[in-house]
């Protein structure tokens, strides 16, 4: 299992200034940030072993913000102009949802003054006050355990499931990878947490046959992706919604399989949950696999056959 690290990208978004406090920190600390956080008029902070520390101008990482590097507004400025590619104007969806994907499968989220239409949806942001990059991980080989277990005597419909901060989604991308060298997979990427498409193209290996439905409306896209993909696998981050479970009844029904996350505490929780419980009852997955999480985050904790042969 190796770690690809995506810190690079970010660390090109930042003013040379706060790029260098980064880099003066050691490298094994570096490459344990999960998130970059710059609050105007405030200290920047980086987020690592889960826990959210200052940093000061020679790489250090502190619980106070004394010493800490100080955020300008030409540095949010700066950041955000670079997210968004020199043309805000070009990404009307993501200024309105508050976040962007860019190079490396990054990130960039951000909040300040909410501009809304005359209904109260908002449709952009100005004046941001701060910004959160998110490094994106990509643990190649994190998924082989559940793989192996799950379609080593073919294709098979699988529910992945933990609770919160599981690495549900780190172990279904690498999961996209292992099935999408393999079949013709259609990933719906309603977020761009899995293959973080960035001018069309993914930033994450999800294999060579996979195709991706990048920042569709999920049950639009499943109907969508069974009618002109043909796929042999879904592939769908955290179902739950009615409309989700309509969708994915008919392209479980038209043949497809269906590999998907779930929130659940434990595997009595999981067949509680309203979609993926009936889905369950209804006799359409094969497997389910529960994740660990602190210590045993991402990692496979209990295995469910929920067929007989």
């Amino acid at each position: 299992m190796r770690e690809r690290s995506k810190l690079s990208y970010a660390m090109a978004l930042l003013p040379d200034r706060l790029k260098a406090a980064v880099l003066s920190a050691g490298q094994g600390e570096r490459e344990k940030i999960t998130e970059l956080r710059l609050r105007r008029g405030r200290s920047l902070s980086a987020v690592l072993y889960g826990r959210e520390y200052f940093l000061t101008y020679d790489g250090r990482f502190m619980n106070s913000f004394e010493g800490a590097v100080e955020v300008t507004a030409e540095d949010i400025s700066q950041v955000f102009t670079r997210a968004f590619r020199g043309s805000v104007h070009s990404f009307p969806r993501e200024m309105a949802q508050g976040y962007i994907t860019c190079e490396g499968g990054n990130r960039v989220g951000f909040c300040g003054t909410a501009v809304s239409d005359r209904v109260g949806e908002v449709t952009s942001v100005k004046d941001i006050s701060s910004i959160n990059i998110r490094i994106a991980r990509e643990v190649i080989g994190c998924a082989e355990a559940i793989f192996d277990r799950a379609f080593s005597d073919g294709l098979a419909s699988l529910v992945i499931a933990s609770p919160p901060c599981g690495g549900k989604t780190t172990v279904l991308r690498d999961l996209c990878r292992l099935l999408g060298e393999r079949r013709r997979v259609s990933i719906i990427d309603e977020r761009g947490e899995l293959a973080s498409v960035y001018e069309g193209e993914p930033q994450n290996d999800v294999g060579a046959r996979s195709d991706i439905f990048n920042a569709y409306d999920k049950s639009a896209a499943v109907v969508t992706a069974v009618k002109v993909m043909s796929p042999d696998v879904l592939v769908c981050d955290e179902i739950g919604a009615k409309g989700d479970l309509e969708a994915l009844e008919y392209a479980l029904n038209s043949g497809v399989r269906l590999v998907c996350t779930c929130h659940a505490a434990d595997f009595d929780d999981l067949k509680k949950r309203p979609a993926v419980g009936r889905l369950m009852k209804q006799g359409y997955f094969d497997f389910a696999a529960m994740l660990g999480t602190g210590a045993m985050c991402g990692r496979l904790t209990a295995f469910y056959k929920l067929k007989d042969d």
